[in-house]
């Protein structure tokens, strides 16, 4: 019987992995909610950090959704960096405690905070806060990030500033809260529309190159990380908890073959052909120092 052969290929050295599609948090911008999409269990992941490895693998992401939904979340942290795996999860903060961050000094390396503005009235329009706040028109986001931020800087944890850029905050000013976090990375994002998850709500959240530059500037001497609209699309090696990879290079979520069915090769080829580029992703920071020590902190 003839077999095609599938060369093995090397993927990005980042991998963000988005294994828990629930979320507890209801923001309007947000452009994966993988809709109908079963939470279940995430399978032999030292088996998945395996491939990934092999494959040049050096830093995982663990993403969602809100990956603290997820009961396994602290064996996957410490299995990934046991096979030397630089790990770092990104959290709306909702659910994480002081007691968590303690068993999580040397097993997890980076934490990324998701903050978009300078108060709560504005996270509250964003649809940034839990679904009953959202329900009554407020917002607690901010109150709960700072007091976790605080923890999570005490324990020595490497700590990344996410912030979305959209109408609501577009003339917001966020110099002296981002001055008091001190973050060792921030990333800013223009507000990025992505058909069947946030278009609904698009005309309220819509910001231009131009304005999303002008917010930037007037940040510019904090040293943000800004990814547009064209350094967000086909940049960004995603998995998710089926293992398969996804692409946003279409305007809507497309997704591969899973790993499992088909291998970690083929898998990503299934992806990588739509459009993923090597060059957006190291042009965009994709690759950077993220060892933790003093020096990089």
């Amino acid at each position: 019987m003839y077999t095609q052969y599938v060369p093995e290929v090397s993927l990005p050295k980042a991998v963000n992995w988005h294994f828990e599609p629930r979320c507890n948090y209801r923001c309007k911008f947000c452009f994966a909610h993988f809709n109908g999409m079963k939470r279940e269990g995430v399978g032999d992941f030292k088996s998945l950090y395996g491939m990934l490895t092999s494959r040049g693998v050096q830093k995982i992401t663990f993403v969602g959704g809100e990956p603290m939904l997820d009961p396994q979340i602290s064996d996957m942290i410490t299995t990934a960096k046991r096979v030397g795996l630089t790990t770092c999860i990104v959290t709306n903060g909702s659910r994480v405690q002081r007691h968590w961050l303690e068993s999580m000094v040397g097993h997890l390396d980076w934490i990324g905070f998701s903050i978009d503005a300078s108060n709560d009235d504005m996270h509250a329009k964003l649809g940034r806060g839990t679904a009953l706040e959202i329900r009554k028109g407020t917002s607690r986001h901010l109150k709960r990030c700072l007091e976790t931020w605080e923890h999570a800087r005490e324990l020595g944890f490497g700590l990344k500033l996410n912030t979305v850029v959209a109408r609501p905050n577009i003339d917001d000013d966020m110099c002296d809260l981002v001055s008091h976090l001190e973050p060792h990375r921030w990333k800013v994002f223009q507000v990025l529309p992505v058909r069947g998850e946030n278009d609904h709500a698009w005309d309220e959240l819509e910001v231009s190159q131009d304005e999303f530059r002008a917010w930037v500037a007037r940040h510019a001497h904090l040293k943000p990380i800004a990814e547009d609209n064209d350094a967000m699309t086909s940049s960004y090696c995603m998995l998710d908890n089926k293992w398969r990879f996804f692409t946003n290079v279409s305007g809507e979520i497309t997704y591969g073959r899973s790993i499992k069915d088909v291998g970690i090769t083929a898998a990503w080829l299934d992806i990588s052909r739509h459009g993923f580029s090597s060059d957006t992703f190291e042009s965009r920071g994709g690759t950077w120092d993220w060892e933790v020590n003093d020096e990089t902190r």
